[in-house]
């Protein structure tokens, strides 16, 4: 994996702000969004499903799923709208993983005792997975280094902990990618204004980082200073000059050679 300039914490904070505003059909939703399971109202026993323990992270998608009882410890899990396709069979004592690998409920998360015949429903409700969010993170820093490459070399990249401002840029260039991607069929004007925001917000404290940095022209020269003409450097500059860069390698004996010191005057 590429480095990330920011986490899923931070882009999940700041697309929750859609929902806040009222914005609940752009919601974001990812692997790990579902709704509380619910007992139903038949059953005898007092058991309780507190939760699902983890959704696998390549999942995405919006899916009934059921448990059914079929003793006072033992279950089988359904996916789907009814109990046509069994993805499953586990029991409360011990950790479950369906056979799809997309549920894991561990046996903390439940309490009390089922009777046979006892159920409970649940759903998964997202609309991007978790990987694909990672993916799309990665891509926004890599925007990131390339407006850093602008003035900056690698090497000479004056940080080795993400500084906050860099964090910020990665943070909102990712949720505004993430949001165009999953709601691509709308056309700019639908796109909320917030949004429409977020990408220019992220360029901006790139450059604001960018402006806080001494010396940023010198290590932009350091990258760009051998190749600022197509020129030979010796016939651009001259005999005298050139030979004062690190590393320049020329046929020409510097210290012997004679040269037109006339030649080397400003266009």
């Amino acid at each position: 994996m590429e480095n990330i300039y920011c986490s899923a914490t931070d882009v999940k904070r700041l697309l929750r702000v859609l929902s806040v505003s009222g914005k609940n059909q752009h919601k974001i939703k990812f692997s790990d969004s579902y709704t509380v399971p619910e007992a139903y109202s038949t059953n005898a026993g007092d058991c309780v499903l507190k939760g699902i323990s983890s959704i696998a992270p390549s999942y995405a998608g919006s899916e009934q799923w059921h448990i059914t009882f079929t003793s006072s410890t033992a279950f089988t899990l359904y996916r789907g709208a009814d109990t046509t396709v069994v993805d499953g069979t586990g029991l409360t004592s011990a950790s479950f993983v369906s056979t799809s690998g997309i549920i894991t409920i561990s046996s903390t998360e439940w309490v009390g005792t089922p009777v046979t015949g006892d159920q409970f429903k649940f759903k998964t409700d997202s609309n991007i997975s978790s990987n694909d969010a990672i993916g799309f993170m990665e891509d926004a820093s890599r925007i990131v280094d390339g407006t850093l490459g602008e003035f900056i070399d690698p090497d000479y990249l004056p940080f080795t902990s993400v500084p906050g401002l860099i964090n910020r840029s990665a943070m909102y260039m990712s949720a505004s990618i993430i949001f165009t991607s999953i709601f691509s069929m709308l056309s700019p004007d639908q796109i909320p204004a917030l949004v429409r925001r977020w990408y220019a917000q992220g360029k901006n404290f790139v450059d604001l980082y960018l402006s806080s940095i001494p010396g940023k022209e010198k290590y932009r020269f350091s990258r760009y200073g051998r190749f600022v003409a197509h020129e030979p450097l010796f016939e651009k500059v001259g005999v005298k000059e050139a030979a004062g860069i690190e590393d320049l390698k020329g046929e020409l004996e510097t210290l012997n050679e004679p040269y037109d010191t006339g030649y080397n005057t400003e266009e």
